[in-house]
């Protein structure tokens, strides 16, 4: 069973201007971005190690809309780090979370 948790949200915008808000909330957030794509308007980040969590990986990528812009968030447990029966409920929290920043942000 995967404990990946996916959430998409249609946001006013540009996609550039959008992309940048995002790694403006993620930077803040703490987090890591290890990976960019510029032309695909795409990163791939880490959270931060907290007292109650391990690190999780994820991947926003915006895409143009009808509206605006598209932002599609993934998340899951890192891949170096161990499992646990709740992990997609989990990661469905910080998913939800890390989304609302985003939304607030634009």
């Amino acid at each position: 069973m995967s404990s990946e948790a996916r959430l998409s949200v249609e946001v006013p915008g540009a996609p550039q201007e959008v992309a940048a808000k995002v790694e403006q909330v993620l930077l803040a957030e703490r987090c890591t971005i290890t990976q960019r794509f510029p032309e695909a308007l795409a990163v791939n980040f880490t959270t931060r190690k907290t007292l109650l969590s391990w690190e999780l990986e994820g991947q926003i990528v915006v895409s143009p809309s009808g509206t605006g812009s598209r932002v599609d968030l993934a998340l899951n447990t890192h891949h170096n780090r161990p499992t646990a029966v709740m992990d997609g409920a989990k990661n469905a929290k910080s998913a939800k979370k890390l989304m609302e920043k985003i939304t607030a942000a634009i």
